[in-house]
């Protein structure tokens, strides 16, 4: 799935301050992560670097507080080229990403609640989300409608 737009919401509720609320990754080194830490939302991405570290792609943006008092919190992320719009409960955050792609190549599996174990350092020291979410939609597709109908293949992390 290589993207140059993207559109992703959600809700969620939780009473923990940790834990990754979708992830998705690429061969090539380009990644999404959202997820909570100390409470506050997080979200990480890259659309590519190279070899030479001369073009760096990690982003990482931090937004709200205080995001474990179990009441409903809703997120849009809606990512045109290296251009990002981050809203939580209706509070809009703009920002570019570094670097100089603009796509983002993932592979063909994205994650929501947890990340798949990889054997990477990185990946164990992350909690799964432990909370509720609604109303997932990735890119035009509902993700909480074609799970409940039994279309996707859901897997346990």
């Amino acid at each position: 799935m290589k993207t140059l737009k993207d559109v992703i919401s959600l809700k969620f509720k939780t009473s923990e301050s940790e834990g990754v609320i979708f992830h998705g990754e690429g061969q090539q080194g380009d990644y999404i992560t959202l997820e909570l830490k100390k409470a506050k939302l997080v979200l990480s991405l890259n659309l590519g670097s190279n070899q030479l570290g001369s073009i760096y792609g990690h982003t990482s943006v931090m937004t709200g507080s205080l995001l474990d008092d179990h009441h409903w919190h809703s997120i849009l992320i809606e990512r045109h080229g290296r251009n990002i719009n981050l809203t939580l409960d209706r509070h809009m955050q703009h920002f570019r990403t570094n670097g100089e792609f603009d796509y983002l190549d993932l592979d063909y599996e994205i994650t929501f609640g947890g990340m798949p174990f990889s054997g990477k350092p990185s990946s164990n020291s992350r909690k799964n989300f432990k909370g509720c979410m609604e109303s997932i939609n990735y890119n035009g597709n509902n993700i909480t409608d074609l799970a409940k109908r039994k279309k996707l293949e859901p897997s346990n992390v």
